[in-house]
């Protein structure tokens, strides 16, 4: 496996809300993606569809092994990572998202806002302001 590159699901996520029907789709971590899988169908009722593994690299990366990948379908994605830290407990928390290229202007801010939310006046629990992104490529069938 590539260095610095990590095995993703693509999938599609359905919602119902009454008769309407929306589907999104996410990339999620394989390794975390039967616990996200569960959680977002019992806790909000969600479906998924359509899973497939790619393998996420940074297109620094992809574009120094073009040679060798360039067969793949390849999907542009960015990897967004904030930091939240946890005052009490002293704990800094890494939290990696991986959005479509094409999604990215619009998820970016939902994403951000959802963790607003966490932070509490006293600063018990805050997201920092450093935000690291990356630009890669998800390559299938590797």
């Amino acid at each position: 496996m590539p260095k610095n590159s990590i095995k993703l699901v693509r999938c599609t996520l359905v919602k119902k809300k009454g008769a309407k029907t929306k589907s999104e789709t996410r990339f999620v971590p394989f390794q975390e993606y039967e616990l996200w899988k569960f959680y977002i169908s019992r806790q909000y009722h969600f479906s998924t569809a359509n899973e497939e593994i790619f393998l996420w690299m940074p297109l620094k990366e992809f574009e120094r092994k073009k040679e060798t990948f360039e067969y793949l379908e390849g999907i542009p994605v960015h990897k967004v990572t904030l930091f939240f830290f946890l005052k009490n407990e002293g704990v800094l928390v890494p939290v990696t998202r991986y959005f479509q290229e094409s999604d990215y202007p619009t998820v970016k801010p939902l994403f951000l806002k959802h963790f607003e939310e966490f932070q509490d006046e006293s600063h018990m629990a805050k997201v920092l302001e450093d935000i690291k992104e990356e630009k890669g490529i998800c390559l299938k069938n590797l």
